[in-house]
């Protein structure tokens, strides 16, 4: 039997109030996601829709269905009238596909951008705050000249005339990193039917590989393929979210480590934690979107961060609970 909680003890939606701006960590790290003003602990910041919606397996293997999915809800966000704002929130991703990093002039109006225009066609296609259901963007805290070092090293990735396959590749790389995995809580849909994801055109009698289809312009036209269907032991979404996949990560304070001794007696660690979906208390949380929740007090300008929970071997890590170290770069001398 189903227990209805009193409303007295389900929490509040975030509030329609600043909440977040974005700014550049560094040229090798990027864009990070900083408290617009002091959070509260166990406050919810911001709650946000899915950019992109993709189907997910744990190891993200080159699979033709899963990197067709990909690439196909990549696409779909451009074409969604998004491809200024999408294009320079992932320009990594946007120059390995063939678009070349915006120039300061085109890239200062929607950084600074609080509010989509009520009276500008398609300004809201062009706001890094138009997913959100809750909780206010605020702009940026980016210089021109920050700017301008980190596409610098963007441009050397550019890939002028890529393949289908380099395409496809480039967003396996990309969903491997930013993604969040998504349970369905239904019965497995069919490609067509996640959203955010276009239609797949009528099947043909001969598929189309992926990997021998050359794509000399930066066309937005599906794919023609067969391989449409996810496979039945599919039960996960891979989302991306285009302000909640900008955060991030934070390594956790290890509880007993002979290698770790901070320099400072200063709070470290992961600042915030996600729920995706209506999930304990926060019943407001709709299906596949995110909803970001401080884990303690957070000042004004601070970077928002979490843990992601997985290290690569090898991984130099340059977060700020690294950084406190005598030894330096935890994850590096795992």
């Amino acid at each position: 039997m189903r227990t209805i909680l009193p409303a007295k003890f389900l929490r509040n939606a975030p509030k329609d109030a600043p909440a977040v701006r974005i700014g550049l960590v560094s040229a090798g790290v990027g864009y990070g996601l900083f408290a617009a003003r002091n959070l509260t602990k166990d406050e919810f910041i911001f709650h946000e829709a899915p950019l992109m919606t993709a189907l997910f397996n744990e190891k993200f293997s080159a699979d033709a269905s899963l990197m067709h999915s990909q690439h196909q809800a990549y696409k779909a966000a451009l074409a969604d009238g998004g491809q200024d704002v999408v294009t320079l929130a992932f320009p990594l991703l946007a120059a390995r596909n063939g678009f070349p990093p915006a120039s300061w002039r085109d890239a200062e109006p929607i950084f600074s951008a609080e509010s989509a225009e009520p009276d500008v066609t398609g300004s809201m296609k062009r706001f890094f705050g138009k997913n959100l259901v809750h909780g206010r963007f605020t702009g940026s805290t980016i210089t021109k000249e920050e700017y301008e070092t980190y596409v610098a090293g963007v441009r050397e990735m550019l890939i002028a005339r890529p393949t289908e396959e380099d395409r496809q590749k480039a967003c396996l790389d990309f969903f491997k990193h930013y993604a969040f995995q998504v349970k369905r809580t239904a019965t497995v849909p069919a490609t067509s039917n996640i959203p955010h994801l276009p239609s797949p055109p009528p099947p043909v009698p001969v598929p189309i590989s992926p990997t021998t289809t050359a794509a000399t312009t930066n066309t937005l036209t599906p794919v023609s393929t067969t391989a449409t269907q996810p496979p039945a032991k599919t039960n996960s979404d891979a989302c991306i979210y285009l302000l909640g996949s900008l955060i991030n990560h934070c390594c956790t304070h290890p509880q007993s480590s002979s290698a770790y001794v901070t320099r400072k007696r200063v709070e470290r660690g992961p600042n915030c934690e996600w729920r995706i979906g209506a999930s304990g208390l926060a019943h407001f949380v709709k299906p596949k979107h995110i909803c970001v929740q401080a884990k303690r007090d957070i000042k004004e300008g601070e970077q928002l961060t979490w843990d992601y929970g997985k290290r690569e071997k090898g991984f130099v890590c340059e977060c700020a609970t690294c950084r406190d170290t005598f030894m330096g770069y935890y994850c590096g001398v795992l």
